[in-house]
């Protein structure tokens, strides 16, 4: 499993468990150069299949018909490798290469249309991306990264989606939980060195008498089967895994999610500051996947219609 990250590239402000029930790896994969940065060649572009507003992108962009996106594919269900789900553990001999699946490439996927380029994901370790980016490595994040200002100063960022704590409890939610409210005198599983500490310790103060009995673990798979086994009254877990967890797990029979999303904050697609045809045109092809609906439909599909962001904002700008 992947656990927690308390560097400043974190995912976000507290660790991340990673979507439990699914066995999660970080494979190697390649880091070529994205090409030339510097201004557009006067060299024509390869404009077969391009749209309109493809045609609008950057001209190393233009001539391969492809952005290359630095990518964390270690995080289920926002980006992970298709292999590693459940339904494909007996994958058999010979079959071809696991491919990357998720919330995040199904978007690119749609971007991809509006564009006339395909989207390819570069696996790198999250604490990477931004300096990778830097050094023009790949052409964008996407990576269910965080819109902080912090990284905002290095990079701009495209925002798309938000996600925050959600709590998980077993389907029929038997203790009528609805907030961190009423899980003063519950036992709650959560991942250790996690935002999610904070959050319960926030509460304690509010319980009195009756606190929160804390579990904290080490992995975020056991955070999730403690609820499952009824071992635990509620998990705290980030949005995508929750809502994940509640879809997948026993074909939806496990969990449900309740309440708001609790401290939500903006996921965001990083450019290079320098890079201002690709920050407009992408917020441009953002923008036209919102308005038709294709948006809507990846969001449904993975169980995360709540974490809709439809602002297509630009942060960070140059």
């Amino acid at each position: 499993m992947v656990q927690g990250r308390t560097s400043g590239w974190g995912r976000r402000r507290g660790a991340f468990p990673v979507l439990a029930l699914l066995v999660v790896a970080v494979l190697a994969g390649g880091c070529t150069g994205a090409g030339d940065q510097g201004a557009p060649s006067d060299a024509p572009a390869v404009a077969e299949g391009l749209t309109d507003l493809g045609r609008r992108l950057p001209q190393r962009i233009r001539a391969a018909r492809e952005i290359r996106v630095g990518s964390d594919i270690s995080y289920a269900p926002v980006e992970f490798y298709d292999a590693f789900a459940p339904d494909v553990l007996d994958r058999p001999v010979g079959e071809p290469e696991p491919q990357v699946r998720g919330i995040d490439p199904d978007l690119a996927t749609e971007l991809g249309r509006q564009l006339g380029v395909r989207f390819t994901f570069v696996n790198t370790g999250f604490d990477e991306l931004i300096p990778s980016l830097q050094k023009s490595k790949f052409d964008l994040i996407i990576s269910s990264m965080t819109a902080t200002p912090e990284r905002a100063r290095e990079i701009s960022f495209l925002e798309y989606f938000q996600a925050g704590t959600s709590i998980l409890v077993p389907r029929g939610n038997p203790e009528g939980v609805k907030s961190m409210a009423d899980l003063c005198g519950a036992t709650v599983t959560l991942q250790a060195g996690t935002i999610h500490e904070e959050l319960v310790d926030g509460q304690q103060a509010d319980c009195g008498a009756n606190p929160i009995k804390a579990r904290p673990l080490e992995s975020g798979t056991q955070v999730v089967l403690e609820v499952k086994f009824g071992r635990a009254d509620a998990a705290l877990a980030d949005f995508p895994v929750a809502a994940y967890n509640a879809k997948v797990s026993g074909q939806g029979r496990d969990f449900q999610v309740v309440g708001d999303q609790i401290d939500p904050g903006p996921y965001g697609i990083g450019v290079r500051k320098d890079d201002g045809d690709l920050q407009s045109v992408l917020q441009e092809a953002l923008r036209a996947i919102i308005e038709d609906g294709s948006y809507d439909r990846v969001l449904t599909k993975w169980n995360v219609a709540d974490g809709a962001l439809k602002s297509a904002r630009l942060t960070g700008g140059a």
